[in-house]
């Protein structure tokens, strides 16, 4: 639908008529491009028909179309454009001569007064037509460009599938964020309390001579002490914070201070990718050191991160035993995570090693 918002009114006047006018000039354009067989050229031209027909006629609905066949598009499309716009500039052409001709008169009193009304009404009414057909017009390039350039009802069900998809994932990154909070906030900072009272009773006892509650006590302190680390442990792989505050490179580097192996990183971030990209890098990079060190029996295992113009390539690889089965849980689910972003997830594993961990995220720039 085609709306001309709040302007003056000699815009709103003259901006379907200019619209129109340069619809028929670049019409020709496009069969031009759609005779050489310019695949590129008829996409880039249905990209600027698309913005004529928002800069001139205020037609949003056509801003986003994915310009599913400009082919189709600049034929149909020159069939109305040419013939209309040649009609528009002869009509347009009279219609002002005449109101020229009769404001001129009128100005030097040439003719009589009423005929002279008659004759600028006559202009006008013409002038006003004119842009009416200019109008009509942008509606039917706006409705041409709706039908070839817009999604089918399928390729419209799997966008919507694509946009939930990825709604998922950001869910699930979300429910993360606030259980990792709530463990932070709620029950680690009770569990240092209970820590902390029982060091207080602890050393009341010790100063009455209590050695044997005193001891038990020291285990439970020691217990607590180990629970406030285990919670930390299970914040940090629910959803490590750093990842938000800090970015990537940040938290990647934080890995190392989680795993009893040794950790060899080449990170090449030059800039923060998205949130979804970012955090399904991370995961994948702390999953695989994680089945590394459980499962590989390596002594090290080496990270590559690399930020290239169009993705962000992980690579994970240990010199362990190898055998690692890629329908696995925790690598299955990697997969899916990747799978949504629209990447590429990969393991090779062969027996006796090395394990090769590779995702690679679409990130454009």
């Amino acid at each position: 639908m085609i709306v001309i918002g709040d302007l003056s009114l000699p815009r709103r006047a003259c901006y379907p008529v200019v619209g129109a006018v340069l619809g028929t000039f670049t019409a020709l354009c496009g069969l031009a491009a759609l005779a050489r067989g310019d695949v590129l050229g008829l996409r880039r031209h249905a990209r600027q028909e698309r913005h004529r027909l928002v800069r001139w006629f205020h037609a949003a609905a056509v801003a986003e179309l994915p310009d599913r066949d400009p082919a189709g598009y600049v034929l149909l499309r020159a069939l109305h454009a040419v013939a209309g716009g040649v009609v528009l500039i002869a009509a347009g052409a009279a219609a002002l001569g005449y109101f020229g001709w009769a404001l001129e008169l009128t100005l030097v009193h040439r003719i009589p007064l009423m005929t002279s009304a008659v004759s600028l009404a006559v202009g006008a009414v013409g002038l006003y037509l004119c842009r009416q057909f200019a109008l009509a017009l942008g509606h039917g390039d706006a409705a041409t460009a709706m039908r070839y350039l817009g999604d089918d009802g399928t390729q419209s069900r799997l966008r919507e599938l694509e946009r939930t998809r990825a709604g998922v994932i950001g869910a699930v990154d979300d429910e993360r964020r606030r259980i990792e909070r709530t463990l932070h906030d709620g029950v680690q900072q009770r569990t240092v309390t209970l820590a902390l009272q029982l060091g207080r009773v602890r050393r009341v006892l010790q100063r009455q001579n209590a050695t044997v509650l005193a001891d038990e006590l020291d285990h439970a302190v020691d217990e607590a002490t180990r629970l406030i680390a285990d919670l930390r442990e299970v914040a940090w792989r629910i959803y490590p914070s750093v990842l938000d505050e800090r970015g990537l490179e940040a938290a990647l580097r934080d890995l190392p201070a989680h795993t009893t192996m040794r950790l060899w990183l080449d990170l090449r971030i030059d800039r923060e990718p998205p949130a979804a990209i970012a955090a399904a890098a991370y995961f994948v990079v702390a999953e695989a050191v994680t089945n590394a060190t459980k499962h590989s029996g390596a002594e090290e295992i080496s990270v590559s991160v690399t930020q290239l113009p169009d993705r962000v390539v992980t690579v994970v690889r240990d010199e362990g035993i190898g055998g690692a089965d890629p329908e696995g849980g925790g690598l299955t689910g990697l997969r899916r995570r990747v799978a949504a972003l629209d990447g590429a997830f990969e393991v090779h594993s062969p027996a006796g090693g090395p394990t090769t961990v590779t995702a690679e995220l679409p990130c454009a720039s």
